[in-house]
């Protein structure tokens, strides 16, 4: 209250009188505790008690809550209220309160403030903790009111400082929020025990970015504690200390001098005039204000004096017009800028306004001993003419410090994983999980010395089990998101048997043992109805894979007959009996005059005839028919023919097929070239979903991807399905001229980390994945292990020429 002093002070060394008397002020004491009525009471009362003086302004009171008391009242009996603290939104209504007034910039400004440092740093979410005032919800109004599509907030929380707790549990109710930006909207007080309250609750620090909107005091902290206050933000109003922009330098020194001289205790006076309180700075120009328009209307002998009533209520104060007209059009230079009243529904305070974001800073004192305190520094402005923030270039190290004590990045508004620790499940499935069971003992195969060369040449990751080891392209996509992101983890290797869909289910359950599973899964809608899934990290297909040499065991006693169809054979039969009939019409009657034969060897006759014609040989038997022997040609050159496709065909069964696959792609099974029951799906999957969805319900039951080669090698099925990446992999590593991967690619599918549902860490988790995509990681873990080859290059070759693009 010594700037108010200051001002009637000055005022009364500059003779400005009312009624020819020097210009007094009574300062009412109130608790800030209380609601509005207690303000109300003790103005009443001085209004009607005060006999040697008339009541002719109201400067106050000191918070928003206890002016929507007083504003009504002071309109009711005609008394301008000029406050220098209350800058709640709603008391711009100029047809509710016609006589309050403000030196204070209003909130809507802090809130646009607010808002463009928000897009200023890229944020778009926020916790928001407000006092539980008018103030406070005010704030809170005004972002939801007319920011919402710029600033969501994610959750809410209210301190009560009369009882100094929340409304809610803090801790859980940040840790719950899809933000890591808290603003803080409440007063000064109010916002130093919010700070004293994270503090205790170990939320201040990298995980969490605070901005308040009012400063805290320092020295309400221990001095241990003080460094923890690093990296808070507080967006506030600020007085430039320059003529161009409105101050009344002169006023300024003239108002600092006298509060020195007129203050008992010179040590509670600041050094400096930049050190003055805003809120003294608003008090000055709040009490000029009210004298400068009484000394106007003073000028015409129309000095206001109130009437006064056994009941406050009725008084009221007289001769107020050209007061008020004085007041509604001021215009001065004052020690906080230009002060002029917008007249245009509201009574708020005009001319650019500035907001200044100022940065908790930690600096060396200087008495020689290396201590540090906490010190605000500004790093941002603010201009109500321009709408943007700019860095403050005047100001010495004008960097901003961040909750990590990191200078360069801006973090990110979403939570992040920095500092916790992941619990990951991982399913075994070569190349993007390898996994090595050191209790088992080696074998000389070229599985062991394909796991042998694998771990000379890569960094494995441990598990839980210490005889457990994992390699492969999840190893190295973990190893190198835990070095970008900070997190710990712990690595448990789910049972080979289990499925895939019961692999999701494990995340998808609320009493969870583990927070997100990595390994070959793909993104299907069903799944995703369950769990959520991180930005893919792998693109594949999925191709059909078959023997080798799918024939080799399986020529038989009847394998002659491959090279015509059924129907073929028929017909060849068909033709025979035919021709054999015809020419027993033909020669029977002259075999049977001639050489007087039976019947049935006349019968016999036509059969050899029409058998040894269509194999192109001759008989013994002579035909003695024009149409017989005419008969006979034309079975002997269709037999010409029949043996030239027949033995072309033979030869190309026989020879070339031997190292092909007889399944081509997706097609062949679709058009049933495979009998169903021959065709292996592993049950569980994204695969069995497809197959039963598009092609058919019967198949042969597989219960894990082993047992697709398994099968196949031992001749249960001819053909299966699954991801082309893995078979591929184990086609060029394990398999060698054993297997065969065939066709093109087909449903292209996404492989991504499985995530429970509104999982917190989900951007945090999507925008490193997109990094390591931009920085061409993951292309290079798909070089490392897809490209991966134990077989030589000419027992694969098979595999190039049926590829196709994939």
């Amino acid at each position: 209250m010594e700037m108010f002093r200051v001002a009637i002070t000055l005022a009364n060394r500059y003779k400005i009188y009312v009624g020819g008397n020097p210009i007094n002020y009574t300062i009412l004491q109130t608790n800030t505790n209380y609601n509005g009525f207690a303000e109300l009471e003790l103005v009443c009362r001085l209004i009607i008690n005060t006999t040697e003086h008339d009541v002719l302004g109201i400067v106050g009171p000191t918070s928003s809550t206890s002016t929507r008391y007083l504003a009504p009242f002071a309109t009711h009996i005609g008394l301008p209220l000029v406050s220098y603290i209350a800058s709640t939104a709603d008391l711009d209504n100029k047809s509710n309160y016609p006589t309050f007034y403000r030196t204070i910039p209003s909130d809507i400004l802090t809130a646009e403030a607010i808002v463009k440092l928000f897009k200023y740093f890229s944020w778009k979410t926020c916790s928001m903790i407000i006092g539980n005032s008018d103030y406070g919800y005010g704030g809170l109004k005004l972002l939801l009111e007319n920011y919402y599509a710029n600033l969501s907030i994610e959750e809410r929380l209210v301190f009560d400082p009369r009882v100094d707790k929340f409304k809610a549990d803090l801790k859980q109710t940040l840790e719950k929020s899809r933000s890591r930006i808290v603003l803080v909207w409440a007063n000064h007080s109010s916002s130093t025990r919010i700070i004293q309250h994270a503090l205790n609750a170990k939320l201040l620090g990298a995980n969490y970015i605070w901005i308040t909107t009012n400063m805290i005091d320092f020295n309400a902290f221990e001095p241990y504690e003080r460094l923890n206050l690093n990296g808070i933000f507080t967006v506030i109003p600020f007085i430039g200390n320059s003529s161009a922009i409105g101050v009344n330098e002169t006023l300024q020194k003239e108002a600092f001098n006298i509060w020195r001289n007129l203050s008992h205790d010179r040590g509670n006076v600041p050094e400096h005039v930049s050190s003055v309180s805003l809120e003294a700075m608003y008090t000055f120009d709040a009490v000029w204000a009210l004298i400068q328009a009484l000394n106007k209307s003073t000028l015409n002998n129309t000095s206001p004096s109130m009437k006064k009533s056994s009941t406050c209520f009725n008084s009221f104060l007289q001769n107020h017009d050209e007061y008020f007209m004085h007041l509604n059009n001021t215009s001065f230079f004052g020690v906080s800028g230009h002060i002029q009243f917008s007249k245009i529904n509201s009574s708020d305070r005009i001319y650019g306004a500035m907001y200044g974001l100022y940065n908790v800073q930690s600096t060396t004192l200087k008495n020689n001993r290396g201590e540090r305190e906490p010190t605000y520094r500004k790093v941002l402005t603010w201009y109500e003419t321009t709408h943007n923030w700019t860095n403050s270039t005047n100001e010495d190290n004008s960097y901003i410090i961040w909750p990590n004590n990191e200078t360069t990045q801006v973090p990110g508004d979403y939570p992040q994983l920095r500092g916790q620790s992941l619990r990951i499940l991982v399913i075994d499935a070569p190349p993007f999980v390898i996994v090595h069971n050191s209790s088992i003992p080696k074998q000389l195969s070229t599985d062991a010395k394909t796991s042998e060369r694998i771990r000379s040449n890569s960094v494995p990751l441990g598990t839980n089990d210490s005889n457990i080891l994992i390699y492969g392209f999840v190893a190295d996509l973990i190893r190198e998101l835990a070095t970008r992101m900070n997190f710990t983890y712990t690595i448990n290797v789910a049972d080979p048997s289990t499925g895939y869909h019961s692999l999701v289910a494990l995340v998808a359950e609320d009493n969870r043992q583990y927070d997100i599973i990595l390994s070959n899964i793909a993104m299907t809608s069903d799944r995703m109805i369950k769990v959520d899934f991180s930005t893919p990290f792998h693109e594949d297909t999925f191709r059909i894979i078959t023997r080798l040499n799918p024939y080799s065991s399986s020529l038989s006693l009847f394998s002659c007959f491959n090279p015509f169809t059924w129907d073929v054979w028929v017909a060849i039969f068909a033709v025979i009996i035919y021709s054999s009939i015809i020419i027993c019409v033909f020669e029977h009657q002259y075999i049977n005059i001639e050489n007087n034969q039976s019947e049935l060897k006349t019968i016999f006759i036509g059969i050899c005839h029409g058998l040894t014609s269509i194999l192109t040989t001759n008989s013994d038997i002579r035909l003695t028919t024009i149409s017989s022997r005419l008969t006979i040609l034309g079975l002997y050159a269709l037999g010409m023919i029949l043996i030239a496709i027949y033995t072309a065909n033979f030869s190309f069964f026989l020879t070339l097929n031997r190292d092909q696959s007889f399944i081509t792609g997706i097609d062949d099974i679709k058009n049933g070239l495979l009998p169903f029951s021959r065709i292996g799906i592993t049950t569980n999957s994204a695969v069995s979903d497809y197959y039963i969805r598009n092609i058919s319900t019967h198949y042969y039951s597989l219960s894990s991807v082993e047992e697709i080669y398994s099968r196949l090698l031992d001749h249960t099925i001819d053909a299966s399905i699954w991801d082309s990446s893995i078979l591929e992999y184990a086609v060029n590593n394990y398999y060698c001229n054993e297997l065969i991967v065939t066709g093109i690619g087909f449903v292209k599918s996404s492989f991504a980390i499985v995530l429970p549902k509104k999982w917190l860490y989900t951007k945090d988790l999507d925008v490193n994945i997109v990094s390591l995509r931009e920085s061409q990681k993951l292309e290079l873990f798909e070089k490392v292990w897809m490209n991966h080859r134990e077989c030589s290059s000419s027992s694969s070759s098979n595999l190039n020429h049926v590829d196709g693009p994939k």
